[in-house]
């Protein structure tokens, strides 16, 4: 069975919207600039997800161990992303160095 909520106009925003982001990512991937850019801006947008979880948990209709749960989630792809990032640093200047 079909179900018209995924009909909702904002479901086809989203899905342009990634279609869009990934084409552009495919073609300046291979920039450096873009890829730290990319990487930091992940991150902190998955920070902000964790102080806006703490937030609902305290003042909304949000479970405070979802919130954990979470949040716990969040931090460790924001800290993932920050590795990949100091990491991909640290490569580009030992090929340069090479």
């Amino acid at each position: 069975m079909i179900y018209l909520e995924y009909l909702n106009p904002q479901y086809l925003y989203e899905i342009v919207f990634w279609i869009v982001t990934f084409l552009l990512l495919k073609k300046f991937w291979s920039k450096e600039k873009v890829r730290l850019a990319y990487g930091y801006i992940v991150a902190g947008l998955n920070l902000v997800a964790v102080g806006l979880f703490a937030f609902i948990s305290m003042y909304g209709s949000f479970k405070f161990l979802d919130a954990i749960a979470f949040s716990f989630l969040h931090t460790l792809v924001a800290f993932i992303m920050f590795s990949l990032v100091t990491i991909s640093k640290k490569l580009e200047k030992q090929n340069e160095e090479n």
